[in-house]
């Protein structure tokens, strides 16, 4: 039997400061999960990648319509994954290995990154193998990762991990940028 989807948002603390305290008040989110509690970045966990866990009848669809704090570019995703194998699987996406031996942030809570993204298709084989559909606003229809062509290529580790599992190569790491435009 599978287990039933649950409908999150994936928030970028840095672009809504207040979030956490906003977060917590009656009506927002059942569950908030602060990605970076407990490792050795706590002194920045405020800044996300915050997890907010959501009924449907919950105050946060106004703000997300209206792309207001404390869901400012954020975007939505459902999951039948448990908090804690949530929480644990969107840390082991938070670094990534770059070329030339670098270590770098995925910057996924801001919504603009992971259109981008999509957009340029740019994850690797099984970085979105926990999550079942997701919007990047309220204004965009609903989208559903591509199934793993090759599921033998990518095992989820089992460890709660904050270490770079995946590697991005020169036109993966060019399409997390925004395209510049010179006038």
């Amino acid at each position: 039997m599978m287990a039933d989807l649950v409908t999150w948002f994936m928030i970028d603390g840095k672009l809504n400061p207040k979030a956490i305290k906003s977060l917590y008040a009656p009506g927002m989110a059942e569950e908030t999960i602060i990605l970076l509690q407990g490792t050795a970045y706590e002194p920045i966990a405020a800044s996300g990648p915050l997890l907010a866990r959501v009924s449907s009848n919950s105050e946060l669809y106004g703000y997300w319509q209206n792309n207001d704090a404390p869901l400012h570019l954020s975007w939505q995703f459902t999951s039948a994954l448990t908090p804690y194998d949530l929480a644990a699987y969107w840390r082991r996406r938070l670094l990534f290995n770059a070329p030339m031996g670098r270590t770098l942030w995925l910057r996924y809570a801001d919504s603009r990154v992971i259109a981008r993204c999509i957009e340029q298709e740019t994850f690797p084989e099984g970085f979105w193998q926990g999550i079942a559909t997701l919007r990047i606003s309220a204004q965009h229809p609903e989208w559903a990762p591509p199934s793993m062509k090759n599921p033998l290529t990518w095992e989820e580790p089992k460890k709660d991990e904050l270490r770079a599992f995946f590697t991005f190569n020169e036109r993966q790491l060019a399409s997390l940028s925004p395209v510049e435009t010179v006038s």
